[in-house]
């Protein structure tokens, strides 16, 4: 197929509707992104996995043992 040659009025309407179509894909996919990684970060701090933890205590903890 020459790309260069001029496209038919059905070649024209199919190329706006993929276009239309990944944009609208490429949109929900970044918003479906978002509100699970906002889900992830909430439950993460729900469960303290964002807490930063003293290493020398969990260190002297496990030699005292």
């Amino acid at each position: 197929m020459d790309y260069d040659s001029p496209r038919t009025e059905r070649q024209q309407k199919a190329v706006n509707q993929a276009k239309k179509i990944f944009l609208i894909l490429l949109a929900g996919g970044l918003s479906l992104g978002v509100i699970v990684s906002v889900g992830v970060i909430a439950l993460m701090n729900h469960f303290g996995l964002t807490e930063k933890s003293n290493q020398m205590e969990i260190i002297q903890e496990k030699l005292n043992q």
